[in-house]
């Protein structure tokens, strides 16, 4: 099985980057991600990595469009690729409008932002743009888009080699999957699964760390979006007025949407999304208790086992 892992989404030191880098290769993890919140750069991180690895992808799960031009990204991009020799993924996301808010950036249309950053980025990247003076003589890295709705899932079929859903259940994951497939057609193109994980052998600690972590995802608006399409609407309603995450986010919702409990009681859920049609689960990492990074990676590569 291929899998995916992030680094931490709150970020962790350059050192700590190094060592998680290194273990989850040695592991066997097929590529390691980095998320991106302020003030922390996934395509920076990505670097990192990738001088830290002989063999496994590395990248950014995912890089914010709105935070840097497409110019700059694609020569950052391609930078980390030729550094890792073609092991760069580079995800694009939209983020989130309590994020960019913080920096006055309108995101005005998302959509349209998004079709025109990745066609830009690509542009750039492969030195078709009448733009570049300059072009660089290295692979181009794969692309991949955030689809959380059919609409941006197609558009990730139509721009990019892959797609990067977060928090949406099985049901929904067919439905992102075949509106990609619609506008890839024959191409080689990446079904991936962004899943939240708690993982630890005490299972009352993980459910509680679940609920928390979940909870306080669910109530930013695109994932408001995805998990009523997901069939959540109720949970999202109950978080709106108020109930606390431990009270309103159901043992349904996390058995659906996220890995809790002990690693070996995961595997399960893990394989169902292979069954499902993702080709790369990306398991993202939240500590239960007083985990540290070190620690949640050591978790992680028990589900290998």
């Amino acid at each position: 099985m291929r899998i995916g892992i992030t680094t931490p989404i709150r970020g962790c030191s350059v050192k700590e980057l190094r060592q998680l880098a290194l273990k989850a290769e040695q592991a066997g993890f097929y590529g390691i991600f980095s998320p991106e919140v302020p003030i922390y750069s996934a395509i920076g991180n990505a670097q990192v990595m990738a001088e830290a690895t002989k063999s496994i992808k590395v990248g950014t799960w995912v890089t914010n469009i709105y935070m840097r031009e497409p110019i700059m990204c694609a020569a950052e991009a391609l930078t980390v690729q030729e550094i890792s020799e073609g092991r760069m993924i580079l995800g694009l996301g939209n983020s989130h409008k309590p994020v960019n808010d913080i920096f006055g950036i309108d995101m005005g249309d998302q959509y349209e932002a998004m079709k025109d950053y990745a066609t830009k980025v690509r542009s750039y990247a492969d030195g078709s743009s009448e733009q570049l003076l300059i072009k660089r003589d290295i692979p181009v890295f794969d692309i991949h888009i955030t689809g959380l709705t059919e609409r941006t899932a197609g558009l990730a079929g139509e721009l990019a080699d892959g797609i990067m859903p977060y928090l949406a259940n099985l049901d929904h994951l067919k439905k992102l999957y075949s509106a990609a497939k619609g506008k890839a057609g024959d191409k080689k193109f990446e079904f991936t699964s962004g899943i939240p994980v708690f993982l630890s052998d005490n299972v009352d600690e993980a459910l509680n760390a679940a609920r928390l972590g979940v909870g306080r995802q669910a109530l930013r608006p695109s994932y408001k979006r995805v998990l009523t399409n997901s069939g959540f609407g109720d949970v999202v309603e109950k978080l709106e007025s108020g109930t606390p995450p431990e009270e309103a986010i159901s043992d349904q919702l996390l058995n659906e949407l996220s890995l809790f409990g002990k690693p070996s009681d995961c595997r399960e859920q893990l394989e169902n999304q292979f069954k499902n049609g993702s080709t790369l689960p990306i398991l993202t990492p939240f500590p239960v208790g007083n985990q540290s990074p070190l620690e949640m990676m050591d978790e992680l590569i028990k589900l290998l086992d």
